[in-house]
């Protein structure tokens, strides 16, 4: 009986321990087999002298030079001219680092507040084709000056 209860206590711990780990597991081997990643953070900075957004990405890709492509679109309340969007474009270094990057998006009529952003990742070896892809809300801050 009592080989039972540790048989069974370890029947669920077992259990329980694979599937505690699947999500990473699956995170891990989910999309592509690429290696290159490209990430938005979380606020963007919209520069009211200049009518630009500064947003910021981390960037990994394995070798030779990329390229990034930033969109951003706003609509109300957050704009306060009912719609706005731009895009911009930044190189990035492929050496299998992550980078932190500053894409300068330029486009009028952008306000504090939620915007959705994405963000497309080329590289020599991959051509035209999209190496990697990301896309988020993001929170635009005004910044005077």
């Amino acid at each position: 009986m009592k080989r039972i209860r540790i048989l069974t206590s370890l029947s669920v711990l077992a259990v329980a321990l694979s599937v505690g780990l699947l999500p990473g597991v699956a995170k891990a081997n989910s999309g592509s087999s690429s290696p290159n990643q490209v990430t938005i953070q979380q606020q963007a900075s919209y520069i009211l002298a200049s009518a630009t957004i500064d947003v910021g990405l981390n960037v990994k890709c394995q070798s030779g030079s990329g390229n990034v492509v930033v969109s951003v679109t706003q609509s109300l309340p957050g704009s306060p001219y009912g719609g706005a969007a731009g895009d911009g474009t930044s190189p990035v270094v492929c050496d299998g680092q992550m980078h932190s990057v500053a894409v300068t998006v330029a486009g009028f009529g952008f306000g504090a507040g939620t915007a959705q952003a994405t963000a497309d990742l080329t590289t020599t070896a991959s051509g035209t084709i999209v190496a990697a892809h990301a896309q988020r809300s993001i929170t635009i801050v005004v910044v005077h000056g």
